[in-house]
């Protein structure tokens, strides 16, 4: 319940600041998220590159052990991890629209009820 103009003019004032907040927030985040996938591009290819120039054949392959099998496995961990780390980002990132949301639904009847009580 808003009792006067000045209340509901600090309510929009304030949920217009933290509205604002929270778009800096989720530019924030959104970034975040083309940095790690950034990231892993460039330690996927770094991965490829080390086993392509460490190939091995003949006896000292068979001795230490398959190079195209250790390099699916560090693939392996390398994009489990980057998944891991993008979806706990595009958690928050939902978390921040959510939020966003609940804002316009309480802006919306508080700018409805200043213009029924005190006129435009």
């Amino acid at each position: 319940e808003i009792s006067s103009i000045a209340d509901s003019r600090r309510l929009i004032v304030e949920l217009n600041e933290r509205e604002s907040i929270l778009i800096k927030l989720r530019e924030n985040v959104v970034k975040d998220i083309r940095v790690v996938e950034s990231n892993f591009l460039k330690e996927k290819a770094a991965i490829r590159n080390k086993y392509s120039i460490n190939q091995k054949s003949g006896i000292t392959g068979l001795i230490r052990g398959s190079s195209k099998s250790k390099l699916i496995k560090e693939l392996k961990q390398l994009d489990s991890k980057s998944k891991t780390e993008i979806e706990g980002l595009k958690e928050i990132r939902y978390l921040i629209d959510d939020l966003m949301i609940q804002f316009n639904e309480l802006k919306d009847p508080v700018n409805r009820s200043m213009k029924e009580r005190f006129g435009n």
